[in-house]
């Protein structure tokens, strides 16, 4: 299903030029109590308030087969000093990608390296089967699910799209440089970063403007990046599309709490009727009562879950310390933006999208609620607006409806993308 808006009458289009690459100022880190627990990524619900952590956590693995494709190079040159990064950017205005051939139009790319983003190293990974085609990021969710570890479910997307997978400061091979060290891990520094991201892609892939694609926590990163700089976008993609925290709590504990009166379940009840209504503003609460969401996720969402634990004892095998930061990396991920995630409300802050705008929604989604999602959806104010909905699929409908999903990139996106200066 699908809901299309037109072009704003007498909207005027923005056309620039390539953009200078600099670096976004630091801003605080937020801070939470230690009693907060340490999963938690409330809005992204694969690792659903873990009572068994090891199992939970291994949600995210899989892929193990095309890991040690992925796995990052060696960067001698990202020396985190003011003379080194100064450098650094010069050569990406100069259009040189600091020791890379530049992309060759009609041949394939597939490189991975670490670059200097917001004044660390963050690493990079760009795959397409031919460098003409549109650049397509993926802002990956989580908070910190790193998406390399299930590369090879974007080989299909790389026909038509240049593929670039990011690790976000405090997530995956990023994290793994840095640890609980890494600074300034909130919304607004990763949206800086991810401009910054976009600025070296358009740099390094001779483009214009790109599609950036968010997923659940990186749908609220994408939408934000937009807000900052709308005119390096020619598209964005939500999936897994937040709305509002506060809805989101309300609409799971409606849910939960029906699904405990199905099943005759006196105690969950017994905890429902004491809450009575839930307070958004009270995390620990929230925690409390959410545990059984994953067993009302859609049957697609729980099988693809599955599947990833049953494959992870070989990606641990395969490299333990990568996809040891993988872990550690969302849970220190999860407490730094817990405030930040707490605070969404789309609707109300990002209303007006100043570029085309895409969801592609599993219709069964109780993470990020699709009845939610479509209404922020169809709220939107932007030149070009879609609200897809894939019946069957959940929370990970790009994984567990790859078919559907890509059919909607390719056939929806991509030709307004390109319209539009991908």
């Amino acid at each position: 299903m699908s809901r299309t808006q037109k072009p704003w009458p007498g909207l005027v289009r923005r056309t620039v030029g390539l953009e200078r690459c600099t670096a976004a100022p630091r801003v605080s880190t937020a801070s939470i109590s230690r009693s907060i627990p340490t999963t938690t990524s409330v809005l992204h619900f694969e690792y659903h308030l873990k009572p068994k952590l090891t199992a939970s956590r291994i949600a995210i693995a899989g892929g193990s087969a095309s890991f040690a494709r992925y796995k990052p190079e060696p960067d001698p040159d990202v020396h985190l000093n003011r003379r080194t990064l100064s450098v650094r950017a010069a050569q990406l205005v100069l259009g040189v990608a600091v020791g890379i051939p530049p992309a060759t139009f009609g041949a394939g790319v597939s490189e991975s390296s670490f670059q200097p983003i917001g004044g660390l190293g963050q690493w990079i990974n760009i795959r397409g089967a031919d460098a003409r085609n549109p650049v397509l990021l993926v802002v990956h969710g989580g908070p910190g699910e790193a998406q390399w570890p299930v590369a090879e479910m974007y080989g299909p997307w790389e026909k038509a799209f240049t593929v670039v997978q990011w690790d976000q400061r405090g997530a995956g091979h990023t994290y793994g440089r840095y640890g609980v060290r890494t600074p300034d891990v909130t919304l607004e520094q990763i949206a800086k970063d991810g401009i910054e991201v976009v600025q070296y892609l358009c740099h390094r892939l001779q483009k214009r403007r790109i599609i950036v694609l968010g997923h659940s926590w990186g749908s609220i990163v994408g939408v934000r990046m937009v807000q900052l700089r709308p005119q390096l976008f020619a598209a964005y993609v939500g999936t897994g599309q937040v709305a509002s925290w506060k809805e989101s709590v309300n609409m799971q504990f409606e849910l939960l709490r029906a699904k405990s009166q199905r099943e005759g379940d006196a105690t969950a009840l017994k905890q429902f009727d004491a809450i009575g209504k839930p307070d958004p503003n009270n995390a620990q609460q929230y925690f409390s009562f959410s545990k059984g969401l994953r067993a009302a996720m859609a049957p697609s969402d729980q099988a693809w879950l599955q599947s990833l634990r049953e494959r992870a004892s070989a990606l641990m095998a395969s490299d333990r310390e990568d996809f040891q930061n993988v872990l550690d990396g969302m849970d220190f991920s999860a407490k730094q933006v817990l405030p930040d995630q707490m605070k969404a409300d789309l609707p109300t802050t990002a209303r007006r999208v100043d570029t085309a705008f895409f969801m592609i929604q599993g219709k069964d989604d109780v993470v990020t609620p699709a009845k939610a999602a479509i209404a922020y959806c169809e709220q939107v104010e932007s030149p070009h607006r879609d609200c897809i909905e894939i019946p069957g699929a959940g929370h990970f409908a790009f994984m567990t409806a790859p078919a559907a999903f890509l059919t909607a990139l390719t056939q929806k996106v991509r030709p307004v993308a390109i319209a539009r200066g991908a």
